[in-house]
């Protein structure tokens, strides 16, 4: 398949706050004590404008082992996703 970015910054993004980041720790590669642990807040996820000019995905000859996807519509990623998540990322959305 192939695409191309429309620009060079994302359209948005979406933060992911975790609920109790005292549970999940990341080590921390600063010049500390080598079991030091540093908590984890929460994951951003960019969001880039892309358009296909020609091709289709092909799951089979992935080289990120990818198993399914789906190609959806904005109404129907609505109906895929949480509430919460769907009001951040809707309006970054096109309509077709």
């Amino acid at each position: 398949m192939f695409t191309w970015f429309v620009g060079n910054h994302p359209v948005g993004h979406y933060i992911y706050n975790i609920r109790n980041p005292a549970r999940m720790t990341q080590s921390d590669s600063s010049p500390t004590p080598a079991n030091h642990q540093t908590p984890l807040a929460g994951d951003k996820t960019f969001f880039m404008k892309a358009r296909i000019a020609k091709g289709q995905a092909d799951p089979k000859s992935n080289e990120m082992r990818v198993e399914d996807f789906k190609w959806l519509s904005k109404e129907e990623i609505q109906r895929e996703v949480s509430p919460r998540y769907w009001a951040s990322v809707k309006n970054m959305l096109v309509e077709q």
